[in-house]
């Protein structure tokens, strides 16, 4: 991952990594990686499982949509950002796919994505306090960028 892209809010240390095949076996794994520094950090049972259902809904579209049957790899790096908040950065290399707009509605009244993925983006616009993708170099890139306080009270 290239931290010198200009993004300042993306410069921080790393506190974990992790690269996996992008299968859906290896989706739990992610998952736990990610719910393990969230413990760490101190975050509640329950904004683990928020923070995970949007994660695993990230990965799902990651694996079935940006890869599909070409496989490769999907990175997951956990780390603070300058506010504090945990920025937990997805990158792949698959097909290019902004699942934050796939909810979009264009001039006329038409949506922009099909409805499993317009639903996936409604729930991690939800569950996560920002949410930022960006496409460079061939790249995917899906940051969630989260506070320890509960999204769906």
């Amino acid at each position: 991952m290239n931290e010198s892209n200009g993004d300042d809010h993306l410069k921080s240390s790393v506190i974990g990594e992790i690269s996996r095949l992008a299968t859906p076996s290896a989706v739990p794994e992610l998952l736990d990686f990610v719910a393990t520094i969230e413990r760490e950090e101190g975050f509640s049972p329950e904004r683990r499982e928020e923070i995970g259902t949007a994660l695993k809904e990230a990965l799902q579209v990651v694996v079935t949509r940006a890869y599909g049957e070409k496989g490769g790899e999907v990175k997951i790096a956990c780390k603070h950002d300058a506010w504090g908040k945990l920025a937990i950065v997805i990158v792949d290399s698959g097909a290019p796919i902004n699942i934050l707009l796939s909810d979009a509605v264009l001039p006329g009244g038409e949506l922009l994505g099909d409805v499993s993925l317009r639903d996936s983006a409604r729930l991690i616009k939800k569950m996560i306090d920002n949410v930022e993708y960006k496409r460079v170099d061939n790249e995917n890139t899906l940051s969630f960028f989260v506070s320890g306080e509960l999204r769906t009270r």
